[in-house]
């Protein structure tokens, strides 16, 4: 039976995008509607102030032609008064009201238009100006717009008589603009949702397709599959996050290959050891070899579970530095007689290839780093040295330093590496193909190692090569004070 396989929903993957969408209408409906109302307002309200300027002037030239016609205190509307004001009615379509300071209607009075103004604003007329909405005239249908003004003339008698005149216009035409704007600002949100409606269906559409394609491949990987990619334009919306998902899945595949070699590397360097360890021991203990022979294959099986011993302790160390747990015992360390008595460790292998030594004669260097994990690293370097030097070769050792760098470089002639080769050195278990044939005891372990113990020590190793001719390896250590 076959393992139920894990799926995102589609109508998930719509909820996922259509609840972002639909966020984003409201947000934008809000912002088009409070834009709308504080248009609205302010347009209504500079139209308002508009109205308010122009009765006032009105007021006020008024005023002017009644100070031009004023007689005496005992002055009643004459006719000359009465055609202006009635001309200025009908040229403006104000209606005017004139009283005098008892409240007592002067004008249209006269003209038997009884009182005009309601007994609610009577009292407001006691201020130097009035300026008011509401309904001021008897039988009003529509809202007006009333200015009231208190002003004093001066009689020929010297006296100084108090008036007041009031103007009241229609204002219905500005509640129809306050309306004319509301339904244009309607409309326009009507449009607005529209299109945002029919853009939320194409980006909604086109995100679920988008979501889709990346289900399959995220599917894909949850089977164990990392070939797959997620092929997102560049200019689409999930093209950041596909990158980052490609990138991933390179990461990841990159460790399950590495995953993969590192158990088939482990299981083979260790069934080797343990197969002979093994076979010689069930050959000593059923005596298929003769005691004369123990010695030599019991030193056989030592040199076997020595190799065992490194394997097991090369992989704690390199998880110890993958985990952090490695600490630094730092001292004064005398570079170049560690590296003498590394070299000296070689002794005859180096005689038995014929090959030479150069730069440890007059080599001078003093550090502050951690003396043995810099011994493992000098003693990886010149295994490996030693193990690739050609026949009647050279390996030489150089020790510089500068104000704030130590360089240490081993260098062995011989068949060097690839461009391809280069980058692959430091990985785990890697063997290129000519150490394979060369090297059958190494596990491929102590580059690795190597690189970790001078990155603790804030370092960096490089490898130079020349395919046919030398490959070098150069540890650069920051130069600290004790």
């Amino acid at each position: 039976m076959k393992p139920k396989k894990n799926k995102l929903p589609k109508k998930n993957v719509s909820k996922l995008s259509s609840g972002y969408l639909r966020l984003s209408q409201v947000l934008l409906f809000c912002g088009i509607l409070l834009t709308g109302v504080f248009m609205v307002c302010s347009a209504v309200n500079t139209h308002t102030k508009l109205a308010k300027n122009a009765l006032r002037q009105y007021c006020d030239a008024m005023i002017a032609n009644i100070s031009e016609n004023y007689a005496n205190k005992y002055w009643m509307p004459n006719p000359n008064m009465v055609q202006i004001l009635s001309t200025s009615e009908s040229e403006y379509g104000y209606q005017v009201y004139l009283y005098n300071e008892t409240g007592e209607e002067i004008y249209p009075h006269e003209l038997g238009k009884g009182t005009p103004l309601a007994a609610s604003v009577k009292p407001y007329l006691r201020s130097n100006t009035f300026m008011e909405f509401g309904y001021f005239t008897e039988g009003a249908k529509e809202p007006q717009l009333c200015c009231a003004i208190r002003f004093t003339l001066r009689s020929e008698s010297g006296t100084d008589d108090l008036f007041y005149i009031a103007a009241v216009s229609n204002a219905g035409n500005l509640i129809d603009y306050a309306y004319l704007l509301s339904f244009y600002l309607i409309i326009c949100l009507i449009v607005c949702m529209l299109l945002f409606m029919l853009l939320f269906r194409i980006i909604a559409s086109r995100l679920d397709n988008q979501f889709d394609r990346l289900n399959q491949v995220v599917q894909q990987y949850a089977e164990g599959d990392f070939s797959a990619r997620a092929d997102v334009p560049e200019h689409n919306e999930l093209h950041e996050f596909s990158s980052t998902l490609n990138r991933m899945a390179e990461f990841i595949e990159q460790n399950e290959t590495t995953r993969k070699n590192f158990i088939a590397n482990v299981s083979h360097e260790l069934r080797t050891p343990m197969t002979t360890i093994g076979g010689f021991a069930d050959g000593i203990l059923d005596g298929t070899i003769p005691p004369e022979q123990h010695e030599r294959y019991t030193r056989i099986i030592a040199d076997e579970i020595h190799r065992l011993r490194t394997l097991v302790n090369s992989m704690l160390n390199l998880s110890k530095f993958e985990a952090g747990e490695m600490q630094l015992r730092t001292k004064d360390v005398d570079v170049a007689e560690l590296l003498i008595r590394t070299v000296l460790m070689f002794e005859k292998r180096i005689n038995d290839k014929h090959v030479d030594v150069e730069g440890l004669e007059d080599a001078s260097l003093q550090l502050i780093a951690d003396e043995d994990l810099l011994f493992q690293v000098l003693y990886n370097l010149i295994e490996n040295a030693v193990k690739f030097v050609n026949d009647g070769g050279v390996i030489s050792f150089s020790l510089t330093k500068d104000e704030q760098t130590a360089y240490i470089t081993v260098k062995n002639s011989g068949e060097g590496l690839t461009d391809d080769e280069l980058p692959k050195v430091f990985d785990r278990f890697y063997k290129t193909d000519e150490s394979r044939s060369k090297d059958k005891t190494g596990l491929g372990l102590g580059l690795s190692i190597a690189k970790k113990i001078v990155h603790l020590h804030g370092g960096h190793i490089v490898v130079k090569s020349v395919k046919g001719e030398y490959t070098a390896f150069e540890i650069q250590l920051p130069v600290t004070n004790g």
